[in-house]
């Protein structure tokens, strides 16, 4: 959860547009894009104003209607990408 602090920080308008979910007994997962407008400092980049979208997929194991445990796969090579930060380059 910490990750998504900073996201909200450099991206203010920072939302998620569900493409689907699926439900099988506790489990439910998640495809969605994100989106925001670069406006705070992210990992050392200083804020470039650009839009942004990134996708990921979340899996949570949901018990008594609170999130219990979390997988998820967020493409931050292509977010990094578009603020035009190159990593290990």
């Amino acid at each position: 959860m910490e990750l998504y602090k900073v996201l909200r920080a450099a991206f203010p308008d920072f939302h998620a547009v569900i493409h689907w979910q699926a439900a099988d007994g506790n489990l439910v997962t998640t495809c969605k894009t994100y989106h925001g407008t670069h406006e705070g400092e992210f990992f050392g980049i200083v804020p470039t104003g650009k839009a942004i979208e990134f996708e990921t997929v979340d899996a949570m194991c949901v018990v008594d209607g609170r999130m219990t445990e979390h997988w998820g796969v967020a493409n931050l090579f292509s977010l990094l990408e578009q603020l035009g930060a190159r990593p290990g380059g």
